[in-house]
């Protein structure tokens, strides 16, 4: 298995560039492998809270709009003041990853220690297995049924109404804290894409646990154990796979897209694959899927938006860029450090010649975890009129920030990753919140039950409609 699972880098994906210099790499090794086991000094631990919180200021182009200053300048102080005991570096992350959700930005966030992370499965102990839900009224609950090899059936709906004797609400309002996002409601439902990273980094919480489940009136207490194999799949999309295509019924195409975070020349194959093959069979209205889709590169965002583009388009109309020691640029050649540059986006896109361009009527689904370049390309679609979008609205702000960079804490090397750019839609709107869809509709407990997805449901009824 890859070393992180795209699931949870996608957020971290560089944004409108390769990641080749120090600042862009995602996952870099330890320095001194020995921080693993060894104990940090309290006043070490307190001067990695500031080069947290200094390295923020330092990097965000619109902290001030996202941040409540004084909120977390008080957060800063409050978080020092709890350190008063050497502490590995997984106890410290639990301490200033706090931090995280006081940014009130995706893109600024301390990362997990992986590395102690990926040392715990490598050793064999298995994260939590089951993939989550996380509705509007708090309820956490199971996505989807599982069965491990004996025939013991976790249901699909099933709401866990504790974990090792921890209320589910406590556990989700714990976590949301050490996720960024503009939103509450977007880090819960990180939390939930990233459930058994933060399970462990919060609560040490692997392995064997214990759940405590209930499916309509009845509640039943369950053990998990490590040996169960759940076959888990593992939330990549459509039957496990980031990305894929086929046809339903009536003409109609369906294209799943998990992340664009992947190497942009299998991404235009693929695609050009896919809207071939629907040309073939004839279709005459088409189904994107970004509902999990969390980012990645821009450019394949922006060839997927050609495909359905019926005249030139941009995928955002301005640009706002905070300079620091990382990307003022070869010689300062951007501008000194601490400079804020903003200026107008006059790069105007093309559609796919007209053989290929797709001709049909187009529905994009969406949610509250689409995110970064993920919005970018709804924003896009939604601005130019090349789809209708359904779902409901992102968690994150249409005007999306962007291009982070990447810098360790001094003394514990925890990875921290502060965003540099801000993002305006191509409408050019200010307007605050997230891109919102022209049908709203949302999953609950019974639909999730009986296995219904709403969004494709409501997708398919418009298209009949329309006939």
């Amino acid at each position: 298995m890859a070393r992180m699972n795209s699931l949870y880098i996608m957020v971290f994906a560089c944004f409108l560039s390769a990641c080749s210099d120090p600042h862009l790499d995602i996952f870099p090794p330890l320095e001194d492998p020995k921080l693993v086991s060894e104990k940090l000094a309290v006043d070490k631990m307190r001067e990695d809270v500031d080069a947290f919180y200094y390295g923020a200021l330092e990097r965000h182009p619109s902290l001030a709009d996202y941040a409540d200053q004084a909120a977390l300048k008080a957060a800063v102080a409050e978080i020092k003041a709890g350190i008063s005991e050497p502490l590995t570096r997984l106890e410290f992350f639990r301490h200033v990853g706090q931090l995280t959700h006081k940014f009130g930005d995706g893109h600024s966030m301390l990362i997990w220690p992986y590395q102690e992370y990926e040392a715990l499965r490598e050793a064999g102990t298995k994260p939590f297995p089951f993939l989550v839900h996380i509705d509007q009224k708090d309820q956490l609950l199971i996505k989807e049924g599982q069965s491990d090899a004996k025939g013991v059936h976790i249901a699909a709906g099933s709401r866990i109404a504790s974990i090792n004797g921890i209320p589910a609400d406590q556990l989700i309002n714990t976590m949301q804290r050490y996720v960024g996002g503009e939103t509450e409601y977007l880090r819960k439902q990180f939390v939930a894409g990233r459930f058994p990273i933060y399970l462990w980094a919060v609560y040490g919480i692997a392995g064997d646990f214990s759940l405590e489940l209930e499916t309509g009136a009845n509640t039943v207490s369950q053990t998990i154990t490590n040996t169960q194999d759940w076959q888990v799949k593992g939330g990549a999309g459509e039957n496990g796979q980031a990305f894929s295509y086929r046809m339903l019924p009536d003409g109609t195409a369906f294209l799943h897209i998990g992340h664009f975070d992947i190497d942009p020349d299998w991404f235009e194959n693929f695609t050009d694959e896919a809207f071939t093959a629907f040309q073939k069979a004839g279709a005459s209205s088409l189904i994107i899927d970004v509902r999990e889709n969390t980012g990645g590169n821009t450019d394949t965002a922006m060839y997927l938006a050609r495909y359905i583009a019926d005249k030139p388009f941009r995928m955002i109309s301005r640009m706002r860029e905070k300079l620091n020691h990382d990307n003022r640029g070869f010689m300062n050649y951007k501008g000194e450090v601490g400079e804020v540059i903003d200026t107008a986006w006059d790069d105007w896109i093309d559609p796919v010649g007209d053989t290929k361009r797709w001709r049909g009527s187009t529905y994009v689904l969406i949610s509250p975890i689409t995110y970064s370049s993920g919005i970018v390309f709804a924003s896009t679609v939604k601005d130019f009129g090349f789809a209708t979008l359904i779902g409901q609205e992102t968690g994150g702000n249409a005007n999306q920030t962007a291009q982070g960079n990447l810098f360790n804490l001094p003394h514990s090397q925890l990875r921290a990753y502060i965003t540099t750019r801000m993002l305006v839609r191509p409408s050019g709107s200010l307007a605050p919140g997230g891109v919102k869809p022209d049908h709203s509709v949302h999953a609950t407990q019974v639909t999730l039950r009986d296995g219904r997805d709403v969004e494709l449901e409501k997708a398919l009824a418009l298209i009949d409609e329309s006939r």
